[in-house]
């Protein structure tokens, strides 16, 4: 049953695998047997403790499908490139969510139209 362990997703409630980390995720974007090995890594250090280091936390966002990745960059080092960060998120964010909503609407005419090839 330990196989089942890697399909396993944790809760939000429970700490990131890395102390020190706000957020450090990797999420597999196919089920099980599906394609290849495409993913979504989140990881933004938590710089509370910091004491000495001014620099910027680690923040990592990938993507990745099977055969290429994205690594997007953020940057808190000026009040202007920190509100592009968030720009730059919100974007990504508003954009996925319009194209979960237009998926979904082809997802119901694909269902559709292979109920009335039948």
């Amino acid at each position: 049953m330990s196989y089942l362990l890697q399909y396993a997703r944790r809760p939000a409630s429970i700490a990131p695998r890395t102390p020190g980390a706000r957020v450090d995720e990797y999420a597999r974007l196919n089920r099980p047997g599906l394609y290849g090995d495409a993913f979504v890594r989140v990881f933004v250090e938590d710089t509370t403790e910091r004491r000495r280091c001014w620099c910027d936390p680690a923040l990592v966002l990938q993507v990745a499908d099977c055969t290429n990745m994205i690594n997007l960059e953020f940057s808190l080092d000026t009040a202007e490139l920190r509100e592009n960060s968030l720009f730059k998120v919100d974007t990504l964010l508003g954009a996925v969510g319009r194209f979960r909503g237009a998926l979904a609407a082809e997802v119901e005419l694909a269902e559709l139209r292979e109920l009335l090839r039948r």
